[in-house]
């Protein structure tokens, strides 16, 4: 019987789970993302890390690694410190492109859009 209620439970969880991940899918600002490709191909030719730009910049790691994945939006000011620091144009670096995710057949799909 104890078997048997955790076979239950263990169900019940893995629907909840499906459930709360389909409901943040349907959430727009979960749905579609901008990302900056620019610069993140320049953090990656220079070969600058995330964590000795982050340094560089005097700012966390974490909210540098959140703008470089689309998360946060930097303000002017800092787009010029951050295109100052990797020596490009600002303008360029900070170019958008965004990212779709969807799910297809109980994984998630990340594509460019």
């Amino acid at each position: 019987m104890a078997v048997e209620s955790m076979d239950v439970m263990a169900s019940t969880q893995s629907q909840l789970r499906t459930q709360i991940a389909d409901q943040h899918l349907h959430n727009d600002a979960a749905d579609e993302r901008c990302i900056y490709p620019n610069l993140k191909l320049r953090i990656y030719i220079t070969g600058m890390r995330q964590n000795r730009l982050a340094k560089r910049l005097g700012m966390d790691e974490g909210y540098l690694s959140r703008i470089v994945n689309g998360i946060r939006q930097p303000g002017q000011e800092l787009r010029l410190q951050i295109a100052n620091v990797l020596g490009c144009d600002a303008e360029w670096l900070f170019e958008r492109g965004k990212i779709e995710t969807t799910r297809n057949s109980g994984r998630y799909v990340t594509k460019s859009v």
